[in-house]
């Protein structure tokens, strides 16, 4: 009977045995697999996007369409520009993260994306830039220590003086106080290309290749909600040595324009936003639209004794007048607006649609080599263009 049952114990142990050792690796594997999805940081939900839609909304949430606003969602994997009213309004298309696709990856015949090694000549690739930043820094010169102070508002029946000259004295108007500068010594013929309202992954690299290729610089004027969705294309204009100007962080005329504290807190949330992400907290802002019918006195003062310096431009290359305006219009513009000016800021735009603007951008640079002019990059030592009619009110 002893025996009986010893053997009926081994019997079931064994069979124990062989069953744990059988089931024992795949609980294991099971159990590995859920751990790190436990431990791991949630998804940035700003990069979450249906592989095969891209969602182009507006400031107010509402989606860019020709058609009557709706919630519809466009079903289309191809960019879309802004609509005509939106450029009106000064208000651009804030894009959802792009699939690796759809940012327009080089890829070879076999639909396979390429390898940056395989990249054709002059592409930037889509994917975040991993390179080595530079020291995080503030502009030299633009620490409030290095500042002139704020002088006293102008008293009444103070001159209206709406420039700064070369020697950095400021605008002067009844009530006005703007700080006194240090601007640097110039070439003879000076161009500053400028581009407002990016990063956009569609424009943005194109535009950075042609400006490396004609080994020329240019002042980015970004906005910081684009920042926050395309931080390396950011990275990426510093990095081949352009200057970063802040132009708000939502370009949202009703909301900036609501006071110049509501404009300067707007500018400082896209200064952080830069700062984050470069390193560099920039001294040069441009207002959307320009200074020219939404900046007073009190906008300039505001802005001034927080050390920053208003940026406008003298030439105006006029690719927002349409959707799109053909390149060699936009050529035209330039060479007639340069006539006659030995420093020239134009205005361009990197923007999503923007195609011409980067297609005219070789011919206005090889314009302006035959002008005779060189190329600079804006900041706070340099002379800026600002529209006077704000200083008037």
């Amino acid at each position: 009977m002893k025996l009986k049952g010893c053997l009926i114990f081994m019997a079931c142990f064994l069979g124990f045995s062989v069953f744990w050792v059988g089931v024992f690796p795949y609980w294991s594997i099971a159990t590995q697999s859920v751990i790190p999805l436990q431990n791991s940081p949630a998804p940035n939900q700003a990069s979450v996007i249906s592989s095969n839609r891209t969602v182009l909304l507006d400031q107010t949430g509402v989606i860019d369409s020709n058609e009557a606003p709706s919630t519809t969602v466009k079903e289309s994997g191809t960019l879309t520009s802004p609509s005509s009213q939106l450029f009106d309004q000064g208000e651009y298309p804030v894009k959802a993260p792009l699939s690796q696709a759809e940012e327009g990856n080089p890829q070879s015949s076999t639909g396979e994306t390429l390898s940056p090694s395989e990249y054709p000549s002059g592409t930037f690739p889509q994917q975040p830039v991993q390179s080595k930043l530079k020291p995080n820094i503030i502009i030299s010169g633009t620490d409030k220590e290095d500042l002139f102070p704020t002088p006293l508002p102008g008293p009444a029946g103070t001159p209206i003086h709406p420039y700064y000259d070369e020697a950095g004295n400021p605008p002067t108007a009844p009530s006005l106080a703007m700080r006194q500068r240090k601007f640097q010594p110039e070439h003879e013929k000076m161009a500053y290309l400028t581009f407002d309202d990016g990063p956009y992954p569609s424009t943005t690299p194109k535009i950075l290749a042609i400006l490396a290729k004609e080994n020329v610089r240019a002042t980015f004027f970004d906005i910081g909600q684009q920042v926050e969705l395309y931080p390396d294309l950011l990275k990426a204009e510093y990095e081949q040595d352009n200057a970063i100007g802040n132009h708000t962080y939502s370009h949202k005329m009703a909301e900036v324009y609501k006071g110049p504290k509501d404009f300067l807190a707007d500018v400082k949330k896209a200064e952080e936003i830069i700062y984050q992400t470069i390193g560099l907290r920039p001294q040069i802002v441009r207002a959307p639209g320009g200074t020219v019918g939404h900046f007073n006195i009190n906008y300039f003062n505001t802005m001034d004794a927080e050390g920053y310096l208003m940026e406008d431009w003298n030439v105006d290359s006029g690719d927002t007048d349409a959707r799109l305006v053909p390149a060699d219009q936009l050529i035209q513009h330039v060479e007639q607006q340069i006539q006659g000016k030995t420093r020239v800021v134009i205005l361009l735009h990197d923007l999503v649609g923007k195609n011409t603007t980067v297609d005219a951008l070789p011919g206005i640079i090889e314009l302006l080599k035959k002008q005779g002019f060189s190329f600079g990059v804006l900041g706070p030592h340099v002379l800026p263009i600002v529209f006077p009619a704000g200083l008037h009110s």
